[in-house]
């Protein structure tokens, strides 16, 4: 940290180099006395001194003794000045990076669901298990201070994936050895890293159409590319991809609740997408990010739990059952691709933080997250119902579809009707609605929005209904 004279020094000698990049102090021109300056500026001579000399060290002024202080004469006649931030970062970007940088991650920019009701897939702040959670991080901190001079294994915390096993074997019936589980910074990283490993640049893959936004992103910055495939209330049509791509290299799927439309894929489809990837030798990505939500029927087993090939990869998430912010992730892996999984994982990003691994291991090991999940479970089931009962009385202008799982719905619309307009008329009332045409990597087929629930509050629905309704009146 800098002393006040410091801090007065590097000011001094900050205000004098920018003049002189500037050119309002142009080369060869004579600097003010020391003495002088210093008064002006109500500094201690010394001060001036210091930076005079600062400046010299580095090559903008020369000393003349008996004379004074001078712009350096080879400096030149006119500096350059830094362009627009945004050309700059344009010019900068080679095309491959262009091309990685307008790949879309989402239906809405990163902070538009931030304290909006109805804003899609998240989960509700205020039911976080802060305490719970603050106590386990304290009790694991000490214990963990010597392991914080390195790096995390690149594989994830032992104690961490032998709780993940512990917890699939119990809520999802998968069996998995925690020596195939790597701890991944969220279902995000899971993907791009199963796809750098599995795609050449230019492999054909499976996306569910609609489908998962940052999924299908992920597929695109590993350099494949995407075929759509119609997801429709049964999930992903396994029938109509064989027919546009029998040779792709990989399927991206959402068996237990397909994004946003919320479809789950029946036993025949899981059998027939199966059947498929041994036959064309191609690979499943299974995205099981919110399945512990199921509202209708019983929750149905991951794709994983039928696999006897080895060609699913189950990625799964604590973003929608603890917070999104956490980054805490995991994908078990068949186990002839860990050594690259792991090797690829430290190239990455050399781990996963470990002290939120070891909180997560220590809140599973407390057993507080299998009642956290049953709790946020029936509340989350008050706040669907709350919300669907509230838009059949006051939202008369769209439908709902209310999807038999997960923590979002799609709102119909009039076909033809203005999405972009809707959103931006709802963003202005509070909502954090997205458009359903983002969903899509083909041509829509359906217009609507789509509108989370977790973190409308009971009381509020009726006026959120409200101000939906209004908001796509105002936009009709």
């Amino acid at each position: 940290m800098l002393s006040p004279d410091q801090t007065r020094q590097h000011s001094v000698f900050e205000r004098l180099r920018q003049g002189i990049l500037t050119g309002s102090l142009p080369a060869g021109a004579r600097l003010p006395p020391t003495r002088a300056l210093a008064g002006e500026l109500s500094v201690a001579r010394q001060t001036v001194v210091l930076a005079y000399e600062r400046l010299a060290a580095e090559g903008y002024v020369r000393a003349r003794i008996g004379s004074g202080t001078y712009v350096a004469a080879d400096l030149p006649d006119a500096t350059p000045s830094p362009g627009p931030p945004s050309a700059i970062a344009a010019s900068a970007l080679s095309a491959r990076g262009a091309a990685l940088a307008a790949i879309p991650v989402s239906a809405a920019s990163r902070d538009a669901g931030s304290g909006l009701l109805l804003a899609g897939g998240l989960p509700a702040p205020d039911l976080f298990p802060a305490q719970a959670w603050a106590r386990c991080a304290a009790r694991i901190l000490n214990p963990l201070s010597g392991e914080l001079a390195s790096y995390p294994p690149p594989q994830g915390l032992m104690v961490l994936r032998e709780q993940i096993a512990a917890h699939l074997a119990a809520t999802r019936g998968l069996i998995a050895d925690p020596a195939c589980i790597v701890v991944t910074a969220g279902t995000q990283q899971a993907l791009r890293t199963a796809a750098e490993l599995l795609l050449d640049p230019g492999d054909v893959v499976w996306v569910e159409d609609p489908g998962y936004i940052a999924g299908r992103g992920a597929l695109l910055s590993a350099g494949a590319r995407p075929v759509p495939v119609p997801s429709d209330g049964d999930g992903i049509d396994v029938a109509a991809g064989i027919q546009l791509a029998p040779t792709a290299r990989l399927a991206l799927v959402a068996p237990s609740h397909a994004t946003p439309v919320g479809g789950a894929l029946p036993i025949g489809r899981r059998l027939a997408l199966l059947e498929w990837a041994g036959r064309a030798n191609a690979w499943v990505l299974e995205d099981d990010c919110d399945s512990e939500f199921r509202w209708e029927g019983k929750p149905l087993p991951p794709l994983a739990t039928l696999d006897r090939s080895g060609r699913v990869i189950y990625c799964g998430t604590f973003s929608k059952t603890l917070a999104p912010a956490l980054r805490l992730g995991f994908a078990v892996v068949p186990a002839p691709l860990i050594p690259a999984f792991v090797r690829l994982r430290t190239l990455m990003d050399r781990g996963t933080d470990a002290l939120g691994q070891a909180t997560l291991a220590e809140f599973m090991r407390q057993g507080l997250l299998g009642p956290h999940i049953r709790r946020m479970r029936t509340e989350y089931a008050h706040r669907r119902e709350a919300v669907l009962q509230a838009m059949a009385k006051h939202t008369a202008s769209a439908i709902p579809l209310a999807a038999p799982g997960g923590l979002h719905m799609t709102v119909r619309l009039r076909d033809g009707m203005d999405e972009a307009g809707c959103v931006a008329a709802c963003r202005s009332r509070g909502l954090g609605v997205s458009p359903l045409r983002a969903y899509y990597a083909g041509t829509p087929r359906m217009t609507g929005l789509v509108v989370g629930f977790a973190g409308t509050p009971t009381a509020l629905a009726a006026d959120t209904a409200k101000r939906l309704e209004a908001a796509i009146q105002a936009a009709s």
